[in-house]
């Protein structure tokens, strides 16, 4: 692999362009207004701070980054990655930094132009403490700064070459405006108007947001890479699984990218509805709170590394995935998903084996009662699971969770939690066992973001406070290795480690089904991220409903 391949890009075509330019061809509908269904408000729009898909999903539409990975995915060096906001780069020749070109056309939604100082700019405020952005810590790491040259030219200097540092760069940060953020205090950027009602540079504009109702973006008319096919966008809320189903079957939905398993059959009496598969990055895992809630005590039960070992082989993980999934979802093989590079399914897992679990329990004192409970000086061996509500596979799997460990004596009490409130408390560390979903990344890296002792701090994705230095360290090496093996190697040693410490129970990675009314012309939906595409995602000629005729205001 080479790292110092001078100006591969500057040669490729635009591919949203050419994605428009299909769209817009002879017989597609252009114009109107596409409703999707959704479960929960994005936490903000700034793209330094937000955390959920949901915020991801529309933050993505409304900012431009400076480049982005071509439907390969491919993560090491640049090959494959097409221009946006830059519309060439070049690297020096020892691979260290790279000069980024940004396009002369390229517009914040106000009409001032973007500049190399909104990317200087940007990487400031991601990397500012104050911030506290989660992404932060990945650019402070693989970066110095950001220079810039002239109004339109920046050079990105890296501090260490790595076969994923043009990756981090460039999906990490998004360019910000300067002239609109740069007197906003840093401590106060997460709450301030601008999260909440962005000016970006992408190919749509933010329209208006009313929480757990609405949120609607539109099409910029002028958008220097060609104006998106649809006018509108809106996402309809609605907090329960079966409700937003119920949505796309009666038309109030043109758009729903997770149709759960129980309801795929049903589909079939709704001709209006086509099922569209889609590749996948997320994965599903009972999280253990190693500490007492959010204060600084270890578990009482949890802080056993020996006691969730044996949880985790007290449970037939096959079993559960059959009995949601059928044969169409894997058993998950550590914190990572198979269309991931750095993936190894050989990797050894704890064994189902419920003597081998129950052996482990007597002989850590936990005694079973005559209810069948085990207890160990008077306390039983009992948790509150933690469980989103609006997920059909998550609240099923719960019960087969809670059924499969009353066998070995434990006793799962279950915790459904609206959507909002389940965020909220697993952010601040308010569980027993939380029924965590995460979406990988297409690069392994983002495993620091999730399991590392970094990702442990307030306001990090690691809410159980897994914490091992030995499984950090190897982190660090693959995120630091100098070629594709050596990094491979890396991530499988900090795999079998977390592996052993069973800080959580990995569960599955789900069968994703999307459902479009037959309306709407998508096109294949990108397993890293479905909404990229929508600038070319069309309606059928005269199949127009009456809400694709209102003027955005």
């Amino acid at each position: 692999m080479r790292l110092d391949t001078v100006g591969r890009n500057a040669r490729a075509a635009f591919g949203l362009v050419s994605l428009l330019a299909a769209a817009c061809g002879e017989g597609a509908g252009r114009g109107g207004t596409i409703v999707i269904a959704t479960a929960q408000d994005p936490d903000g729009l700034l793209p330094a701070t937000y955390e959920t898909r949901e915020a991801r999903v529309v933050g993505e539409l409304l900012f431009d980054r400076l480049a982005e990975r071509g439907p390969a995915l491919n993560t090491v060096g640049d090959v494959g990655f097409e221009p946006r906001l830059a519309r060439r780069w070049e690297w020096s020749r020892d691979s260290l930094s790279v000069r980024f070109h940004l396009d002369p056309r390229a517009r914040w939604h106000d009409g001032r132009p973007v500049r190399a100082g909104d990317v200087r700019f940007a990487f400031l405020l991601y990397t500012d403490p104050a911030v506290a952005s989660r992404l932060g810590g990945d650019l402070r790491e693989a970066m110095d700064s950001i220079s810039v040259s002239d109004s339109l030219t920046c050079t990105a200097w890296f501090r260490t070459r790595t076969p994923e540092q043009f990756n981090t760069l460039v999906t990490t940060l998004a360019p910000l405006p300067e002239h609109l953020l740069g007197g906003v205090r840093r401590d106060s950027v997460r709450t301030s108007a601008f999260a909440l009602a962005p000016v970006g540079s992408g190919p749509f504009r933010f329209v208006k947001w009313e929480p757990r109702q609405r949120l609607e973006i539109a099409a910029v008319e002028s958008f220097y890479r060609g104006r998106p096919v649809l006018d509108r966008v809106i996402w309809s809320y609605a907090p329960e699984m079966s409700t937003l189903v119920q949505k796309l079957f009666a038309g109030e939905a043109d758009f729903f990218d997770m149709v759960p398993p129980p309801s795929v059959p049903e589909a079939a009496s709704h001709p209006d509805v086509r099922l569209l598969p889609r590749g996948n990055f997320d994965y599903s895992f009972l999280q253990l709170n190693l500490f007492d809630g959010p204060s600084e005590r270890p578990h009482p039960l949890f802080a056993d590394r020996a006691l969730r070992r044996a949880l985790a082989m007290g449970l037939d993980r096959r079993a559960l995935v059959r009995s949601l999934f059928d044969t169409l979802g894997h058993v998950l093989a550590g914190p990572f998903v198979r269309a991931q590079w750095s993936a190894d399914t050989s990797l050894a897992q704890l064994p189902f084996d419920r003597a081998a679990a129950a052996r482990t329990l007597d002989s850590l004192g936990w005694r079973v009662g005559p209810d069948g409970v085990r207890t160990r000086g008077g306390r039983p061996l009992a948790f509150r699971l933690l469980y989103p509500a609006s997920s059909t596979n998550r609240k099923n799997m719960s019960v087969l969770i809670q059924e499969q460990l009353r066998g070995l004596g434990v006793r799962v009490e279950l915790d459904g939690a609206d959507n909002n409130a389940f965020v909220a408390r697993g952010r601040a560390r308010q569980y027993d066992a939380y029924f965590g979903g995460l979406i990988a990344t297409p690069s392994p890296s983002g495993i620091r973001q999730t399991w590392t002792s970094d990702a442990a701090k307030p306001g990090g994705f690691n809410t159980g406070r897994y914490l091992n230095t030995a499984f950090d360290a190897q982190v660090d090496s693959a995120l630091n290795a100098r070629d594709v093996a050596s990094a491979k190697a890396y991530y499988r040693a900090a795999y079998r480690i977390i592996n052993e410490d069973a800080p959580a129970i990995w569960l599955y990675e789900p069968p994703q089904v999307a459902g479009a009314h037959r309306r709407l012309r998508t096109g294949p939906l990108r397993a890293d991220a479905w909404w990229l595409d929508i600038p070319a995602w069309s309606i059928v000629p005269g199949t127009r409903l009456s809400r694709d005729s209102a003027a955005a205001p």
